[in-house]
């Protein structure tokens, strides 16, 4: 039997390098296995300076990381990556198929025919985790510009539960497995 994994989702950080740092640092501290973006996770056209240090550190973190294209992500920040972006993808965590998206071409009211049991996305800049039908929908929202709530907020799973976080640690919302 294998490990249980830990996986970090974050969406529309816009290329501010500050909330970069923090949500690095917050992944280093949660020790989890992998960190997803979920979109629009670099800066716009004339903010190369920050796309270069985004993608330097993405780059470097190799197979501990995933990104989904979002609807502000521009081929100047994609040309720095070394691996492929996604419009989305469904992960197998354990034992939980996971649906990963932006947001911008489905949303919580228009899930994707293929929808695993978890579908996580961005766009809204609003934190969402709730329960609807045999679903779980959640948001981490946006830490560069939240909407909502002003909390900066992330999304944790781990083997127990799937849980809403503030970047201060506090869990603000948990649906156990």
């Amino acid at each position: 039997m294998s490990k249980p994994q830990k996986y970090m989702f974050v969406s529309d950080i816009h290329g501010n390098i500050d909330v970069f740092n923090e949500i690095i640092e917050i992944f280093n501290k949660e020790e989890a296995d992998k960190l997803v973006f979920l979109g629009d996770t670099g800066a716009s056209y004339y903010d190369e300076e920050n796309n270069r240090a985004i993608a330097d550190i993405l780059n470097e973190m190799d197979n501990k990381v995933e990104l989904i294209r979002g609807n502000c992500d521009r081929s100047n920040f994609e040309d720095l990556l070394e691996f492929v972006l996604y419009d989305d993808d469904t992960l197998y965590i354990n034992g939980r198929f996971v649906t990963i998206t932006h947001g911008h071409l489905n949303g919580n009211y228009y899930l994707p025919e293929y929808c695993g049991e978890i579908y996580i996305q961005g766009h809204t800049h609003v934190p969402v985790l709730e329960k609807q039908g045999s679903y779980i929908l959640a948001n981490p929202g946006s830490p560069s510009r939240p909407r909502g709530m002003n909390i900066k907020c992330y999304i944790i799973i781990d083997e127990k539960s799937i849980s809403l976080k503030s970047f201060s640690g506090e869990t603000l919302k948990s649906i156990d497995f």
